[in-house]
């Protein structure tokens, strides 16, 4: 049997935080742990940013090599009204072209600014299953684990760690969600963890 999964992007609180304490009581010694090192997904530019937030998750992880760059940095930006918000999906959203955005929220803030971006942004998806084929899908960080994009902004880092006492790996989940680009839109200071 193989079990694949990255303890790392463990959202639950019931989850675990090391293998041995799932599999020892059950396979004692018959397991043998092997690490996926090599990254497919995200660009060398947005595993760098996420290599600094895994580092403060369990600093024993080696950050996983990605296997391509692109010379495009993750950007981030300050967020003042919901109109920021919006102008930078619309920006977004016109540079990936015919590819897919995910706009990641703090559970919270969807009333609010799911609903201004989907009313800015003609067929923008929003809601309990959106429809994963629009060209922008508003999600949040538990509705975008084990989803990827060509591009994600992630919005107001600092509430996404604030919402559950396993922050850090939520807000792990929802930088490396894109294949592409990542932006960052930011309430008040930018958390430690991305600056």
């Amino acid at each position: 049997m193989t079990v694949v999964g990255d303890i790392a992007q463990t959202g639950a609180l019931a989850g675990t935080s090391s293998w041995a304490r799932v599999l020892d009581p059950y396979v004692a010694d018959r397991w043998r742990l092997t690490e996926l090192t090599v990254c497919y997904r995200t660009t060398a530019e947005i595993m760098a940013l996420a290599g600094r937030l895994l580092a403060t998750i369990d600093p024993a992880q080696e950050t996983p090599r990605a296997v391509r760059a692109t010379g495009v940095p993750p950007w981030r930006r300050p967020m003042t009204a919901d109109g920021d918000l919006v102008a930078a999906v619309q920006e977004e959203s016109a540079f990936v072209g015919a590819g897919r955005l995910g706009v990641i929220l703090p559970a919270g803030a969807v009333p609010d600014l799911g609903r201004a971006v989907a009313r800015a942004v003609p067929g923008a998806a929003l809601g309990d299953q959106p429809e994963l084929e629009s060209r922008v899908v508003v999600l949040t960080v538990a509705q975008a684990r084990g989803l990827e994009f060509d591009s994600v902004i992630v919005v107001d880092p600092a509430a996404i760690l604030a919402e559950s006492p396993r922050g850090r790996s939520d807000l792990y989940v929802a930088v490396t969600r894109a294949t592409q680009r990542l932006g960052i839109l930011h309430r008040g200071p930018l958390p430690a963890e991305l600056d």
